[in-house]
């Protein structure tokens, strides 16, 4: 049987926009938007969030359907 997998790289340090994707857009964090979005597909299997922040990694961890996989800053 073939999963559908989503692949959403998060790192703590932007290079434009310092933590972004903690930063709040309509009273919760930029990442979550996508992870909701992304939820809301019926056929979505898994999601993966590579991080290099603790922060993202918690905010991620809405789901059941999402694993962390931490990567090392350097990585980012």
């Amino acid at each position: 049987m073939r999963k559908t997998l989503a692949f959403i790289p998060a790192r703590g340090g932007s290079k434009s926009i310092k933590s972004k994707n903690i930063k709040l857009f309509f009273g919760k964090p930029l990442i979550h938007w996508n992870i909701i979005e992304l939820l809301g597909i019926k056929k979505m299997d898994e999601i993966v969030v590579a991080t290099d922040s603790n922060e993202i990694a918690k905010i991620a961890s809405i789901s059941t359907k999402i694993k962390i996989y931490k990567r090392n800053a350097k990585n980012a």
